[in-house]
């Protein structure tokens, strides 16, 4: 579904880089990235249960709108299985290697942006790969778990987890854009947005 009405903007360290409506995912944030976050590549990542729901629209958005557009930029799509075993350095490790890939031609580079789409484990783990790939690279949320709107896709922390301990290695990468889609909401199960409204209560 289009988005036509003008989203709520929220300002962070300065800048309104928190968007916050319904039906934003698909054409506006394509529209958005592309003007508000250039780059010839963009690199969406997301996790198994989440990508046949919401990737195969967003493709389509993408290539409807390069072509209104007459841009070069491409869309690469990655994805990882879910839950927090996949917070993990071997999952970082692959999906680093895979960037670097000679398959992905031209390679990705200092100027990619990362989309990471999902719960908390996603923008954990892949804020991390973006704050140290290529030293340091730019990356968008697009949380889709209450408790991601409201905690862990807010504030830049990012981490992977150890067999010492959750949240052991990792780093501070503010996200340039962090898009609030209220629809995601309609698609959770009631415990995960208890708990969600338990933090925002917290």
């Amino acid at each position: 579904m289009n988005h036509t009405a003008e989203p709520t903007k929220v300002s962070i360290l300065g800048k309104e880089n928190i968007v916050v409506d319904d039906n934003l995912w698909g054409t506006y944030i394509v529209h958005d990235l592309l003007t508000n976050v250039p780059s010839a590549t963009y690199i969406l990542i997301t996790d198994t249960n989440l990508h046949d729901k919401y990737v195969p629209s967003f493709d389509t958005s993408f290539s409807e709108v390069i072509a209104q557009q007459k841009s070069n930029a491409r869309l690469l799509k990655y994805q990882i299985p879910p839950g927090e075993t996949s917070k993990s350095r071997a999952t970082k490790a692959d999906l680093e290697d895979w960037l670097l890939s000679d398959e992905r031609d031209p390679p990705c580079d200092t100027k990619s942006v990362i989309i990471a789409l999902g719960g908390g484990v996603i923008g954990d783990m892949i804020g991390f790969v973006a704050a140290t790939f290529k030293r340091g690279i730019r990356f968008v949320q697009v949380p889709t778990s209450l408790l991601a709107m409201v905690d862990s896709s807010i504030g830049g922390k990012t981490a992977i987890d150890t067999p010492a301990g959750k949240n052991l290695i990792g780093a501070f990468w503010q996200p340039s854009k962090i898009y609030i889609d209220l629809n995601f909401l309609n698609t959770l199960p009631t415990r995960e947005f208890i708990n969600g409204m338990a933090e925002v209560i917290k």
